[in-house]
């Protein structure tokens, strides 16, 4: 598999596995995603900003536009407009990375952040937010049965999205 074909799988996989965890947060009563707990962030609902957040920022990055003034906002009490624009945002950021060619994708690009300075080819910027995003799903996961969820968890995991594209 070239390099291409996997970044444009992996982007594929990002937003199918997105797709399922909105569809089954979106099936519990919302007043779960509020719930305090002690983790990474205090509840699913900030949890899942935060992966928004942080798919619009890396998505600008690799995109090479300013992101000097980008928002890292927090937002109460809207986790259904969250949910909705995290599949909208994932379905952005699948077609925005399925469109680089191979050459663009191999491209090093300089982040001089408050909190990281390096170059690094643009395709490892892309599978860092990927990888970020998996984990913090992971979290959630963890989150919920920890609030006594426990039915209709998705599988998301990598290996099982690309069994599930060949088996069709």
């Amino acid at each position: 598999m070239g390099l291409k074909k996997l970044i444009d799988n992996y982007a594929a996989f990002n937003l199918w596995a997105n797709n399922h965890f909105v569809t089954w947060l979106q099936s519990l009563d919302t007043q779960l995603l509020y719930q305090q707990m002690p983790s990474s962030f205090t509840s699913i609902d900030f949890t899942l900003q935060h992966i928004l957040r942080t798919q619009k920022y890396w998505l600008a990055f690799v995109c090479e536009k300013d992101t000097s003034t980008f928002s890292w906002a927090v937002f109460e009490n809207e986790v259904e407009r969250i949910l909705e624009e995290l599949n909208t945002q994932s379905e952005e950021m699948h077609n925005t990375i399925s469109s680089f060619s191979e050459e663009q994708l191999l491209t090093k690009l300089i982040l001089d952040s408050p909190w990281a300075k390096n170059q690094l080819s643009r395709y490892e910027y892309i599978l860092h937010v990927i990888n970020h995003s998996t984990y913090h799903r992971g979290q959630i996961i963890t989150m919920a049965r920890n609030i006594g969820i426990s039915e209709h968890i998705p599988a998301t995991d990598y290996n099982f999205f690309n069994t599930q594209l060949t088996s069709k």
